[in-house]
């Protein structure tokens, strides 16, 4: 899609509102997370769940499936320095091996067996996993910044287009029954 096509995409709509989910998620975690302190393991995945929707939200744009578009940040006059290229690579192989899928390379755990009692041979399976945050206190602010980059490119987009084709800003889009 280039600038002067009079038809914004729902690839365009749609990502404006992932970036805004992904950058409420950081601010959540942001506001709430103290990357010094140590948490109870619940705290933590209260944490991780901000975390995912992060990196979930950021990384659906740039995803093709079932029909959908990438969005390709070149067509609205986007252009990333390489800080930026390294942290959304990140973020996408964070969702493709880790959030979204279970990668087997990816995957951290210890398992062992517990004796249930001394008079039984009865043991009980124990998984212990991974209850860490991926992304870094600092990557936050970058990711942060790229947030703000890409949401302002994509308003600074709409806005030129409405004012040529008013029109392709009066429609209603429902999901398929």
């Amino acid at each position: 899609m280039t600038k002067d096509k009079k038809n914004i995409s729902h690839r365009v709509v749609y990502s404006t509102w992932d970036f805004q989910q992904a950058l409420s998620a950081l601010t959540f975690l942001r506001e709430e997370c103290d990357y010094q302190k140590k948490y109870p393991i619940v705290q933590l995945r209260r944490f991780r769940c901000f975390e995912n929707t992060i990196i979930v939200s950021f990384s659906r744009p740039f995803k093709v499936g079932r029909g959908r578009e990438y969005l390709d940040l070149s067509q609205f006059g986007i252009s990333l320095n390489q800080d930026e290229l390294d942290i959304k690579k990140k973020i996408l192989t964070l969702r493709d091996k880790v959030v979204s899928h279970s990668d087997e390379e990816q995957m951290e755990y210890d398992i062992s067996s517990i004796k249930i009692s001394d008079d039984s041979n009865l043991r009980m399976p124990t998984a212990r996993f991974k209850e860490t945050l991926y992304l870094e206190e600092s990557e936050l602010l970058e990711i942060e910044k790229l947030l703000h980059k890409l949401i302002d490119a994509l308003a600074i987009f709409q806005f030129e287009l409405v004012q040529s084709a008013p029109n392709e800003f009066k429609r209603t889009k429902k999901p398929r029954t």
